[in-house]
């Protein structure tokens, strides 16, 4: 819209909100099927995500960051970047 890529997500994590600028996932281990819902649309919708990932991004400060994620987060994330990219579950 302004002839600048930018991906934003926020991601809480438990304890703390991540925010990550340009996510993008490198590595992705264990597939599973799953159903998930999303607030764009009603019900559920099956999926495939992964158990693990790592991610790229830029943090708050716009330092390049890799992180490992697993389980319910690495989830939520997945359906995030999902969202960048223009997917819906």
């Amino acid at each position: 819209m302004i002839g600048v890529n930018k991906a934003i997500i926020v991601v809480n994590i438990g304890f703390m909100n991540l925010l990550m600028y340009n996510p993008e996932i490198t590595k992705k281990v264990k597939p599973f099927q799953t159903e998930e819902g999303c607030l764009s649309l009603v019900g559920v919708r099956k999926c495939v995500r992964y158990k693990e990932i790592e991610v790229r991004y830029q943090d708050v400060n716009f330092k390049e960051q890799r992180q490992k994620f697993s389980g319910w987060t690495a989830q939520i994330i997945q359906h995030e970047v999902d969202h960048l990219h223009g997917i819906i579950i």
